[in-house]
């Protein structure tokens, strides 16, 4: 058991701790305190989160870059008639460099955030809710909190619908439709969930998905019979 907890601590996806920061009352203090206690502090394991922090949020910055710059080329394409003469264009470019670098010399959407006072712990804050309310400051922040957020937590459920799945369509009941099987599937989930069943109840639940499953095979093979 030790065995297996160190394997899957060690294994980690570091997007689970990324995911951390969209809480205006942890940001970075609560991985940097949890870290600290694990590995000590300046730990490689923290400058790894925040690396990897930061570099999801650079692709994200890249994209709105790209489209911007898509942008600006067909505004410049449907501008060529108008062009103003040569001196003029000099100068707009020496305001775009100059522009440029008061722009590298500002803080990301990411960096003002993590700078800004957490939120108060004793507050209900939710998460979606709250980014929602500051998309205006943090678009790309945000566009990247939705992609992380939306990320399972855990494989268990899928796991175990492929499992229940396994037990319904097998190799002798491979006649099955996809909507039959999903159709039981979904039943099963919907009643357990509704109803609160028991175990025992739940077996006898599935007694009746397998008749289910063993009347539809009789029928086919009758069908096939007759054929």
């Amino acid at each position: 058991m030790f065995a297996k907890f160190n394997k899957y601590w060690a294994e980690f996806n570091l997007v689970l701790a990324v995911a951390v920061i969209f809480d205006p009352r942890y940001k970075l203090h609560m991985l940097e305190l949890t870290y600290n206690r694990l590995y000590g502090e300046e730990s490689v394991e923290f400058k790894k989160v925040k690396s990897t922090l930061f570099g999801i949020y650079d692709e994200y910055l890249e994209k709105e870059h790209g489209s911007a710059a898509t942008v600006a080329s067909d505004v410049d394409k449907s501008k060529n008639a108008t062009r103003v003469n040569q001196q003029s264009m000099d100068v707009w470019k020496e305001f775009e460099t100059f522009d440029t670098i008061n722009t590298t010399l500002k803080k990301s959407e990411l960096e003002m955030y993590l700078d800004e006072q957490r939120i108060d712990l004793s507050q209900n804050v939710q998460v979606l809710d709250f980014l929602k309310a500051h998309a205006y400051r943090y678009p790309n922040l945000c566009r990247m909190a939705r992609d992380v957020l939306s990320i399972p937590v855990s494989t268990v459920a899928s796991e175990a619908s492929f499992s229940i799945g396994g037990r319904i369509l097998d190799q002798y009941r491979s006649t099955l439709t996809p909507q039959i099987v999903e159709s039981l599937i979904c039943s099963r989930d919907w009643l357990f969930r509704d109803s609160g069943l028991q175990t025992k109840e739940k077996e006898a639940m599935d007694a009746i998905i397998e008749d289910v499953i063993s009347q539809h095979n009789d029928g086919e093979d009758a069908m096939d019979g007759e054929d």
